[in-house]
């Protein structure tokens, strides 16, 4: 733990440090965070639908807010709390009934093979200095506001992990859109970018439609 992870098995229990991900819409894209023990997770949450950057916007009424019941175990309230949270790890499964490791560390030939936002090159830092950081990022709010392709679950986890913020799903959207635009080729790059533009638009909803959970 807390240098390169390889090889992980999905049968083993999670240690404060590791980054997990439970995968939403399909396997379309996954919710990441950091398990910090004693069965929480902290990790970063999308706003409700409707409410902007604020969880007072005009897409949520009081009464709807007021009508969330909070998880007996961690009091997390589905309705009403966005940002970087610390939940437990039903409430970041959200119903769901497994998790897997994000690896770390791994050679490039094995990165090149698997699913974007799984894995990654870079090593992990030791993991109580992963946990302090997500655990002082969740006290001062320090990551800035969710979005969904500049500031997402998965930028904040790997930032927790290695120090630099990135996400894999969001690079590997955007390589799905170049080779829609490549064959194309250079005087019909304005149509390609015009055929890509409902990826995006379906790829940013169905990440969106789930991020609202955590």
């Amino acid at each position: 733990m807390g240098q390169p992870q390889t090889l992980l098995t999905p049968a083993r229990k999670p240690q404060p440090g590791d980054h997990i991900y439970s995968t939403r819409a399909g396997g379309l894209y996954a919710h990441s965070g950091i398990y910090v023990g004693n069965d929480m997770v902290i990790h970063l949450q999308a706003p409700l639908k409707g409410s902007g950057s604020s969880l007072k916007g005009s897409g949520s009424s009081s009464k709807e807010i007021e009508s969330s019941s909070p998880c007996q175990k961690c009091g997390y309230k589905r309705d009403c709390q966005a940002g970087i949270i610390k939940t437990c790890l039903d409430c970041f499964l959200d119903g769901r009934s497994s998790f897997e490791f994000y690896e770390y560390g791994v050679p490039i030939y094995y990165f090149n093979k698997k699913p974007r936002g799984t894995c990654c090159v870079s090593p992990s830092k030791p993991d109580h200095e992963v946990v302090e950081r997500a655990t002082d990022l969740l006290e001062r709010k320090g990551f800035g506001e969710y979005n969904l392709f500049a500031n997402n679950c998965e930028h904040f986890a790997v930032y927790c992990k290695t120090g630099l913020a990135f996400s894999h799903q969001v690079q590997g959207a955007g390589l799905a859109i170049t080779e829609i635009a490549e064959p194309l080729g250079k005087g019909l790059l304005r149509t390609g970018a015009i055929l890509a533009v409902p990826v995006v638009c379906l790829f940013a909803k169905a990440i969106t439609d789930g991020q609202r959970r955590p």
